[in-house]
């Protein structure tokens, strides 16, 4: 099974802890990510990483999405 590590990160992007887990697949990432949110309450974001690949981002908020200003 692959080892994914999960950032938990303040809200200005620092990453003051992780923890590691082994998972089947990344679309079981989104769940422990959820889980972790909710086990830490003063953690704004979990970046989810296989070794140097980024699997997953889950925000307690959900960023602010605006569209792309079209260029004239």
């Amino acid at each position: 099974m692959p080892m994914y590590t999960f950032h938990l990160c303040s809200q200005d992007g620092g990453s003051p802890s992780f923890e590691a887990f082994e998972l089947h697949r990344d679309d079981a990432t989104f769940a422990k990510a959820g889980e972790l949110l909710e086990q830490h309450p003063s953690c704004d974001h979990v970046e989810v990483w296989q070794n140097d690949r980024a699997v997953l981002a889950l925000h307690r908020e959900q960023p602010l999405i605006r569209p792309v200003r079209e260029l004239a």
